[in-house]
């Protein structure tokens, strides 16, 4: 079976992300509004997952990478498992024989589709999973011309804490970006020094799409949905040009 892109990185993915919680009271907020059952996709190790399930919600998560669902089910306890549905599979192509009153891809899932063929496949089996009246809420980072122009850059993540084997993992990042294709290509590498004395690196390497505001509006609006709001972040600021975050609330 193929490694799964994040199958790599799916142990240290939590401890990446530990201080990313902005965006779930965002999520839970407009789960509880829309009043059924929700779908992620690209739910990863269930960062926003879980907290809507503790809300009372029923939640399907999708992922393509068994090790991220296996994190993810480690992470669910007696109090929420009746309320989560863990599923591997493909976003771009995907069949759950029911029907959902909001669907959402959260932290740049939907930028792992590279090409428009797949992000249209994946609207496409978004709305055929979607209620009538449904909410679709995908998260893009906004691209800047002024990172574009470098086209190629080196950047240091810092660092973070491995509890399970007691060190320090440090983070960098090589990134470049292809113009003509807009995507990123990232070459991400942990390094620490085990307890013997003994230098460790893994690498991981990854590909996203980026997509401009009106590009992206045109995509879904191709695909049968309304775009209702654009937000710049998770406080619901309006989306500007050097707001970082693209927010598109939509609907069926």
């Amino acid at each position: 079976m193929d490694e799964a892109v994040f199958d790599r990185v799916a142990r240290l993915y939590d401890y990446e992300q530990k201080d990313f919680v902005k965006d779930i009271p965002f999520y839970l907020e407009y789960a509880k509004k829309c009043g059924g059952e929700v779908l992620e996709l690209g739910c990863g190790t269930g960062r926003i997952l879980i907290p809507v399930a503790k809300s009372g919600i029923k939640i399907t998560g999708l992922d393509a990478s068994e090790g991220m669902l296996d994190i993810a089910r480690e992470k669910i306890d007696e109090t929420v498992e009746i309320k989560v549905t863990l599923v591997k599979g493909d976003m771009k192509s995907f069949e759950l024989s029911k029907k959902f009153s909001m669907i959402f891809s959260a932290f740049r899932s939907f930028q792992s589709l590279l090409t428009k063929e797949e992000q249209i496949s994946c609207l496409e089996c978004v709305w055929k999973h979607l209620r009538d009246n449904g909410t679709l809420i995908i998260d893009l980072f906004a691209p800047s011309h002024d990172l574009l122009v470098q086209v190629q850059r080196s950047i240091s993540l810092g660092k973070f804490y491995d509890e399970k084997n007691d060190v320090y993992i440090a983070r960098r990042a090589e990134d470049k970006y292809d113009l003509a294709k807009q995507t990123l290509h990232e070459d991400r590498f942990y390094e620490w020094t085990d307890k013997q004395g003994d230098f460790h690196r893994q690498t991981w390497s990854f590909d996203l799409s980026y997509l401009f505001r009106y590009e992206a509006e045109l995509l879904l609006e191709k695909c049968g949905f309304k775009v209702e709001k654009v937000y710049g972040d998770f406080d619901r600021s309006p989306f500007n040009y050097y707001s970082g975050e693209q927010i598109f609330v939509a609907r069926k």
